[in-house]
Order: C-alpha cells, then sequence, then structure tokens
C-alpha cells in the first residue's frame, strides 16, 4: 500500500487561509464615544496617521483572528461565558498612558470587575482547543483613543491631550 507524502510546514504557511478579526468589548456612553472619536481626529490633524483611528471606541476584553467557519464556536463561548453575569457601575476617569509609551486611553474603574469578567470570557473561548491554538488575546481594558503610537506620535498626542479635560467622569451601568 502506498504511503501519503507528508505535508511539511512550509507547504502549510503557503496556502491562504481568510480570517475574521473578532473583537468583544464593552460600549461606553454616547457622550464618551464621541468625546473620543473628537480626540483622534484632532490627533490626525496633528501627528499623522495611527492605527487605531477607524476602530470603534469601546472598552475592550478580548481579541483573537480566526476563520469564519470559528465563529460559531466562539459566539457559543461567548454566550456560556456572559451567562449569569450582572451589570455593574463602571467610572471611566482621567487619560492615561500605558507603561511603553505607544498606548493613550481613558482609565476605566473599578479594575476587579473589569478583570473578572475579561477571565471568564477568555476561560470559556479558550476552553475550545482550536480557538486556543489560534490565540486569544485579552489585552487591559481600556477605552483607546490612540496606539499603538511611534515614539514622536506618541511625544505630541500627549502634549495634546494630558491637559484636555475629560468630559466621562460620570459613572454608567453596564448591561449584561
Amino acid at each position: 500500500m502506498a504511503r501519503k507524502a507528508a505535508v511539511d510546514a512550509l507547504t502549510l504557511f503557503d496556502s491562504l487561509v481568510y480570517t475574521c478579526q473578532y473583537r468583544v468589548s464593552i460600549d461606553a456612553p454616547s457622550d464618551a464615544l464621541a468625546w473620543v472619536m473628537q480626540c483622534r481626529h484632532a490627533l490626525r490633524d496633528r501627528i499623522g496617521r495611527f492605527e487605531c483611528f477607524y476602530r470603534l471606541p469601546g472598552i475592550t476584553l478580548l481579541e483573537t483572528e480566526l476563520p469564519p467557519e470559528y465563529e460559531s464556536s466562539l459566539r457559543d463561548a461567548l454566550e456560556r461565558g456572559a451567562k449569569g453575569l450582572g451589570g455593574f457601575k463602571l467610572r471611566l476617569n482621567g487619560i492615561l498612558h500605558s507603561d511603553d509609551r505607544k498606548r493613550i486611553y481613558v482609565g476605566a474603574e473599578p479594575m476587579g470587575a473589569l478583570a473578572s469578567v475579561q477571565q471568564r470570557l477568555v476561560d470559556h473561548v479558550r476552553a475550545n482547543k482550536r480557538i486556543r491554538k489560534l490565540g486569544v488575546d485579552a489585552p487591559q481594558p481600556m477605552l483607546l483613543i490612540a496606539g499603538p503610537l511611534k515614539a514622536a506620535q506618541f511625544e505630541q498626542a500627549w502634549e495634546m491631550l494630558a491637559k484636555r479635560p475629560t468630559p466621562v467622569s460620570a459613572p454608567f451601568r453596564t448591561s449584561p
């Protein structure tokens, strides 16, 4: 009986695979979203293009890039993870930047509540072995204004935004 030829790793990587980027986020109040978009437009005029300019603002809990056939598995895992979760009060406070000085964002509190919701969702998604192999990112929960930025862009952006008052400090309630 003839043996099947082994497929080497390079052959696997030569084929094109169509993927979709999935992002799970908490929507901030509309005034906060509008404020972030105003900041992004002002920043683009001052520092030029940056990666997250066209991304809809939200407090990102989970990101992954998967082939479309994984969508139903991802949705099922997220539904299981979100089942039984209640809403909680969330406060957006002040403009901050990441330690690596590449991202500028609005901070969110309480971090403990956000972290526990995020961990529960990530655990349920990573329970699927196929999705876990392809990777699931759990970024620090934040309302991203700009990022990732180059060093010169960051300095100009921080100079512009550090003094800017944030009209997004009122607490809002997340829904389950």
